[in-house]
């Protein structure tokens, strides 16, 4: 998604107003690492919830349980060793 927002096409709405900005190149590096940050915390939090390691949107941590097409569970502590050796 970083690679979309910040590409000089993108016709995506965030795209559009990063291209808007008309900011150098090194401030354009700053917002990059900003926003790949932001993204990485939320896809890995949310990831986090749906293994029933954190909650999602509030204060109550739900488990859920997720399959993949032969019906193995994906959940249960998977997703979150996972996301963990991928993201860190």
């Amino acid at each position: 998604m970083v690679n979309l927002y910040f590409d000089a096409g993108s016709e995506t709405a965030v795209g559009q107003l990063i291209n808007s900005l008309e900011i150098n190149t090194e401030q354009k590096t700053k917002l990059r690492a900003i926003i790949d940050g932001a993204l990485t915390d939320a896809y890995y939090s949310l990831l986090l919830g749906l293994d029933g390691c954190a909650s999602i949107g509030g204060l109550e941590q739900t488990d859920f349980q997720l399959f993949d097409e032969e019906g193995n569970e994906l959940t249960g502590g998977e997703i979150e060793a996972y996301a963990s050796e991928f993201f860190h």
